[in-house]
């Protein structure tokens, strides 16, 4: 047996207008299921789980460490991020992040964590990506597991496409940097910390684009590569 309450309850039953004896697929945020709707009240909605579904092949490990700007655009990027296999979203203030949004930010969390999870139930994800909580920009610098890489605008970068298939790491890490790019003292500091540069070409990204092109084309590369994750 499985229950949603109160406002996800809502939802499938005033807007999706959910009835007894509809088939789902649910999810523990593990393992998916095959669940039939038993109850369905505004209040509650019950299900008796039927079986548990073989595995999707999982998308790739990778880690996003965005630094924050406007906040519409950040939360697009939450939700398209999700869609394209982030497992997690590490926020992060940089030396051009507007003070606000920084002082802001943790107020937003509840928010940023909705949107991470409709956007899984839109793209049918058995797992959520994590939110991690807000770091400064030395912290951040610090972090990260497996090939690093810093997403950078400026020449010298090899593209992310080879450097991707010359690695072929279990995991990547993608840093992201604000709007108007990053400080030059920032940029010295993040290639002392070890993260290689990576280009995506030659045009100048949006920060949210950037994000999504670099994550689509991680995704691309990692499944595409022998052994890739299942």
């Amino acid at each position: 047996m499985a229950e949603l309450h109160d406002e996800m309850a809502q939802h499938l039953t005033r807007v999706l207008r959910v009835e007894p004896g509809q088939v789902f697929e649910i999810s523990d945020n593990e393992h998916l299921y095959l669940a039939t709707v038993e109850v369905a009240r505004k209040s509650v909605v019950s299900f008796r789980v039927q079986q548990r579904l073989a595995p999707r092949p999982a998308p790739y490990p990778v880690t996003l460490y965005a630094s924050l700007f406007k906040f519409d655009h950040f939360e697009w990027m939450l939700e398209k991020a999700t869609e394209l296999g982030v497992s997690r979203i590490q926020p992060f203030v940089s030396e051009r992040s507007e003070h606000g949004l920084a002082k802001a930010a943790p107020k937003r969390a509840e928010r940023w964590r909705r949107i991470l999870l409709e956007a899984s139930q839109q793209c049918r994800r058995p797992r959520l990506p994590v939110l991690g909580e807000l770091l400064d920009g030395p912290d951040a610098l610090a972090a990260g597991e497996g090939l690093r890489l810093w997403l950078d605008e400026r020449p010298g970068g090899q593209p992310l496409l080879a450097l991707m298939s010359a690695e072929r790491p279990s995991t990547v890490s993608l840093l992201l940097g604000p709007e108007g790019g990053w400080a030059e003292r920032e940029a010295i500091q993040i290639a002392a910390a070890g993260w290689r540069p990576a280009t995506l070409g030659p045009l100048i990204l949006r920060a949210e684009t950037a994000a999504l092109a670099a994550l689509a084309l991680v995704q691309a590369s990692g499944s595409a590569a022998p052994g890739s994750h299942s």
